[in-house]
């Protein structure tokens, strides 16, 4: 897969937004919030809402290999650990799925822990902007 082509792209993002819907239907309770954070992410990469309603219907159908870049591989990581957290509760089965995607994109499983250590503990307040970023600086290529 080269990213950089329209086709690779457009797989990349939707299988982020299959990811995130995988991510709230794991407690089985899709909230209000967590829509509106998948219509967020969505927008971000520019999806349709027929397009983020056609990955709601079957997300475990997208599927790709693991970025080269680095970036493109947090950026996954990322939006997944902020729907993890956008209803404000974790679930066990919420983090597994973050571990799980974390060392399937090549991350150390120490990293994936802190990071979510990072949402558990500003779960119910505002999350500095380098919280994740102090905890990421010491695995970075």
């Amino acid at each position: 897969m080269n990213f950089g082509e329209e086709n690779d792209l457009l797989a990349y993002r939707k299988y982020i937004i299959s990811l995130l819907v995988i991510q709230a239907k794991t407690d089985d309770e899709f909230s209000i919030i967590e829509k509106k954070y998948l219509k967020y992410a969505g927008g971000q990469m520019k999806l349709t809402d027929e397009e983020i309603a056609g990955i709601r219907l079957n997300p475990s159908q997208f599927i790709i290999a693991p970025p080269p870049g680095e970036s493109q591989r947090i950026t996954i990581l990322y939006y997944l650990l902020f729907m993890m957290r956008a209803d404000q509760k974790v679930t066990i089965e919420e983090e597994e799925l973050c571990y799980k995607v974390g060392l399937h994109l090549g991350f150390r499983e120490e990293m994936v822990r802190n990071l979510i250590g990072v949402m558990k503990e500003y779960l119910h307040k505002q999350l500095p902007p380098y919280a994740m970023l102090n905890e990421i600086k010491p695995y970075l290529n």
